[in-house]
């Protein structure tokens, strides 16, 4: 049985973009690595939201990256590779509701909470993952030492 992850937006966003600044050349480095090798994998699948399909392909149109690209990965998106699990009327009910309690924007939530109980192992640079709200998975940060949080710039944290 293959294991189940989720690959944060952030990660796919690093892995598909060039650096803006050359400090950060390290983490597209990591998150470019990361994401094919869990691509060429055969045990394991990557598991999405709906929600998080449109998440990644709009950052990444934002970001300019090719429609050709987005095109073929949303293709992708449809293969055995990956899973995707839609987004419920409670499950965004359960999101908005953690997000009130926590403080942590309600992407977060909406990009885990559909997989709950279908992933082992979520994979972001986000430390908000690291809230007990998302402890039903281990989370690994494949672009340590280096966090990244929606809206601000990158950093390291010892």
């Amino acid at each position: 049985m293959p294991s189940n992850v989720l690959i944060d937006t952030n990660i796919w966003h690093f892995a598909f973009v060039s650096p803006r600044e050359e400090r950060f050349e390290d983490i597209h480095t990591k998150a470019g690595g990361v994401l094919e090798e869990i691509l060429s994998n055969r045990g394991v699948r990557i598991v999405l939201s709906a929600y998080q399909v449109g998440e990644i392909l709009e950052i990444l149109r934002r970001s300019g990256v090719d429609p050709e690209i987005r095109e073929g990965l949303l293709k992708d998106f449809k293969s055995g590779k990956f899973f995707v699990k839609d987004l419920t009327w409670s499950v965004a009910e359960s999101a908005i509701a953690d997000s009130s309690k926590s403080n942590i924007h309600v992407y977060d939530y909406l990009v885990a909470y559909p997989v709950k109980g279908l992933i082992d192992r979520i994979y972001s640079a986000d430390d908000h993952f690291l809230h007990e709200h998302f402890a039903f998975a281990e989370v690994v940060n494949p672009v340590a030492p280096w966090v990244l949080r929606e809206g601000i710039k990158p950093f390291k944290q010892d």
